[in-house]
């Protein structure tokens, strides 16, 4: 299940992810594009997720992970190939929209899988899974330099939906596992008084509730901050002269730490719930200070270390966190709301970061916000109560919860 997990998010979440910085430079240089055009795919990208989170986390509670997955990587591949005929803004901005039904859906239903498979371990589990995130920040940047530099743009990226050809859709279709299956046919055969309520009038009597709207300001606030550094980072380092080659090193190295990240800070979440992410958050406020001077070698480590511990945190939170404080019930649409606004954070934080920098003409102003913005979320996360994982967490067996907090 975990091997299954990692494919689907090494090819169909992080190749486009990881991929789409090193296209701005090459539309920009193409058709002339300003940075706040060229990066503007990303918003229309995570916009189109949002709505995609909504329906993939319902769509999951009603049929399954498994055909989720099958219908949202299909559409990511055709999303890569799309870029092969890309002739002006509105195609590039369609082809970012069918990338956002995409990544985002499959991102919710793996971590729905991974949860509803695993408990006291879902953090660590998850962690693992998300190797398919990290692994992929560290290949892919390599890969599409030496695509882009042997065959252009365009079939660089038609290149990338290979791995969702011929390697993901056949697991899912010939080696998914039989137990998750089972389990998904086991609840919707349960009766009608014991199966749990699903749908968006449940989530929106857990919205009237305090807890709802601390957890989805803190992910919003600490996404935007995140994906503005990874969608601009190619274009930050070329200000200071690297090279692109260079550039795709670093960035790489963000994803090689991201691998010990992932799995360490997904067990720290276990133990210590939102403590740990609040804690943790500071590190965005820290590489958002650091970006000023990235010239200078010693800070460029730092630089990198803190953006794979930060990277790692926005990653895990919204799955352990929303399952810490509301339980299993609703899980799969409750993912897909709070995956909707991590989406809509995706998609304000490089927007905003373009548009200080063509306002200002650099990125200082635009440093001194996304320090700002961490320490919020960073407040937010530490005031909730992780009802759920506290019950989980009691001596007694006959403590431990069964369902989301009433």
């Amino acid at each position: 299940m975990l091997v299954i997990a990692f494919c689907c998010l090494f090819f169909g979440f992080s190749a486009p992810a990881f991929a789409l910085p090193f296209l701005f430079t090459e539309v920009i240089n193409e058709f002339g594009w300003t940075r706040e055009q060229a990066t503007l795919l990303a918003s229309a990208k995570y916009l189109t997720g949002a709505a995609a989170a909504l329906v993939v986390g319902r769509f999951v509670d009603v049929i399954g992970e498994r055909s989720a997955l099958i219908v949202t990587l299909s559409l990511g591949g055709l999303a890569l190939l799309s870029f092969l005929w890309v002739p002006n803004l509105t195609a590039y901005y369609l082809s970012g929209m069918l990338l956002g039904l995409a990544g985002p859906g499959a991102m919710v239903a793996v971590k729905v899988l991974v949860s509803r498979n695993f408990d006291t371990s879902q953090g660590t589990a998850t962690g693992f899974a998300l190797l398919g995130t990290s692994i992929g920040s560290v290949i892919v940047p390599l890969v599409i330099t030496f695509l882009i530099a042997a065959f252009g743009w365009r079939y660089a990226f038609g290149l990338l939906s290979l791995g969702v050809w011929g390697l993901t859709l056949p697991l899912l279709i010939f080696f998914f596992p039989r137990a998750a299956r089972q389990r998904h046919a086991d609840q919707k055969n349960q009766p009608a008084a014991e199966r749990p309520r699903i749908g968006l009038g449940e989530v929106a009597r857990l919205a009237r509730r305090k807890p709802f709207w601390l957890l989805a300001g803190a992910l919003f606030l600490a996404a935007a901050s995140d994906q503005a550094f990874i969608q601009h980072q190619v274009l930050m380092l070329n200000d200071i002269h690297m090279s692109r080659e260079m550039a795709a090193m670093a960035i790489s190295a963000i994803g090689m730490l991201g691998i010990v990240c992932r799995v360490a800070i997904g067990n720290l979440l276990d133990s210590r719930s939102n403590k740990a992410a609040s804690a943790l958050y500071i590190t965005l406020t820290a590489t958002s200070l650091l970006a000023f001077y990235l010239v200078n070698p010693v800070l460029l480590i730092a630089f990198v270390v803190l953006r794979a511990v930060g990277h790692a945190v926005v990653l895990l939170d919204t799955t352990v966190i929303t399952k810490h404080v509301f339980g299993l019930k609703n899980f799969g649409t409750l993912i897909g709301v709070y995956t909707a606004i991590v989406s809509l954070g995706y998609a304000a934080g490089p927007w905003l970061m373009g548009r200080l920098y063509d306002m200002a003409g650099n990125y200082s102003t635009a440093f001194i916000v996304f320090a700002v913005l961490p320490l919020i979320a960073a407040a937010l996360m530490w005031s909730l109560k992780p009802a759920y994982w506290l019950a989980l967490n009691q001596p007694s067996p006959a403590g431990k919860a069964s369902g989301a907090i009433e």
